[in-house]
């Protein structure tokens, strides 16, 4: 942000009297709270493991370590959700297009998230 005195600043305008100040934004994904914490726990990838990624046949394998998790929802990048099921050894994401994907498998209020892509 930039305020010149009795003006408007342009890009990359030295001016003698106003103030320019820096600020971060953090837009919440639908898996994080505003200020940026997680709203739940994300796993490292030894407890959620897909292969292959990128998808390339339709069917991404998937492996839970560590869990008794029972249902996943996929989410496209926009954050709309456009699969949901129960887990099982493979995904069908043969329906999906091209792009990449984050797989959220809840586990008792924790999240474990994992992103894909498929070709």
């Amino acid at each position: 942000v930039s305020m010149k005195y009795n003006a408007l600043p342009t890009a990359c305008e030295s001016f003698t009297y106003g103030e320019v100040e820096d600020y971060i934004v953090v837009i919440p994904t639908p898996f994080q709270t505003p200020g940026g914490s997680s709203s739940g726990k994300v796993y490292s990838a030894t407890e959620l493991f897909l292969s292959p990624n990128p998808v390339i046949n339709g069917y991404i394998n998937i492996l839970v370590t560590g869990s008794d998790a029972t249902e996943y929802s996929i989410y496209n990048i926009i954050g709309q959700v456009v699969a949901k099921g129960t887990i099982e050894e493979t995904i069908d994401v043969s329906h999906l297009q091209s792009g990449m994907y984050l797989l959220q498998i809840n586990d008792e209020g924790e999240n474990l998230i994992k992103r894909f892509i498929v070709e």
